[in-house]
């Protein structure tokens, strides 16, 4: 395997014009960048990131960790857009890892980022306690936490406003007529359940509607959540006449039971759901979403995580950013 000294040999330049050519550090003549350009091409060299990370004390690396991009809800894919567009842009690589909402997954790839002396990691929590995330807290290390905002941490955060897009679509289905509203989340989503369970009471209370808890079903991230949570609000002796789906995955479970049920969705049952698909333009029945903006909630992200690594004592940050009602007829 070819070495710098390599290079510079056959270049015809010292070391330190080949480090300062391949860094983009200092200025070089462009006869001397072409000279070494040519001889890394000839000697097929690649630069030692391991070696030059222990001198420089920074891989210009990034862990990120979500729950599941192998579902058709594309949320988690705009957000991993959104942040490898900003470190790209700043000649960062970004390592992505899916922890399942499974606090030991989490926990085996942040000791492995850690092992691998990532620059800053972005995470959307998995619930549960984890020792490898209290030990990086403790230690200081950059993480920026997206979607889901920690309990009792002062920490970076970038995440939607859930309780007031749970609230949006509410209203829609109040003002369409509803008094009956189910609510179907994730047990497992931490923060985004509670703002979720907080949205649904609170634009009812507003409605003067006595909130009925039977009317509230939590699971797992999967259809199947939908078809049971559907099966047991469908047999309730007042089932409600409308539900709101924390995502596209546990809707297409819904959608799903009220088909094999013969109700029509929306004269039957009415559903709405949080986050947003090109292919729900053409899906019938057409379905209003919750549309929380992904690709900038992880381009966000990506800035603050790149300021902390920066700025390491920098005042810690929180965004929420505002989700928008995307009304199908």
């Amino acid at each position: 395997m070819a070495t710098i000294y390599d290079v510079a040999k056959r270049a015809g330049v010292s070391i330190a014009t080949v480090s300062a050519v391949l860094n983009k550090s200092t200025f070089v003549s462009p006869e001397l960048t072409k000279k070494v350009k040519v001889a890394v091409e000839e000697l097929d060299y690649t630069i030692n990131h391991l070696a030059h990370s222990l001198q420089t004390r920074s891989t210009r690396t990034v862990g990120m960790l979500i729950p599941d991009m192998g579902n058709p809800d594309p949320f988690y894919g705009q957000v991993v857009r959104g942040a490898e567009d900003v470190f790209r842009k700043k000649e960062y690589l970004l390592i992505l890892g899916h922890t399942y909402n499974k606090v030991e997954e989490q926990s085996r790839y942040l000791k492995a980022f850690r092992a691998r002396l990532v620059d800053g990691i972005l995470l959307f929590q998995a619930q549960g306690q984890d020792e490898e995330l209290d030990r990086l807290l403790k230690a200081k290390k950059p993480v920026v936490f997206v979607g889901r905002i920690p309990a009792g941490v002062q920490a970076d955060v970038v995440a939607t406003d859930i309780q007031l897009g749970t609230r949006m679509a509410i209203e829609h289905l109040y003002e369409k007529g509803h008094r009956r509203i189910g609510l179907v989340t994730v047990a497992a989503s931490l923060s985004v359940s509670s703002f979720r369970l907080a949205g649904w009471r609170a634009a009812l209370k507003h409605h003067g509607i006595q909130a009925n808890e039977s009317y509230v079903i939590e699971g797992e991230l999967s259809s199947e959540t939908g078809r049971q949570a559907a099966a047991q609000l469908l047999s309730l002796s007042e089932p409600p006449t409308a539900i709101f789906a924390d995502n596209l995955v546990i809707t297409t479970g819904i959608l799903s039971v009220l088909q094999q049920r013969g109700l029509r969705c929306p004269e039957d049952v009415e559903v709405v759901s949080s986050d947003d698909a090109e292919w729900l333009d053409v899906f019938k029945p057409p379905i209003t979403t919750v549309v929380q903006p992904s690709y900038e909630l992880g381009a966000q992200a990506g800035e603050l995580l790149l300021k902390r690594i920066r700025h390491p004592k920098r005042p810690r940050q929180q965004f929420l950013l505002r989700p928008q009602l995307k009304v199908r007829s």
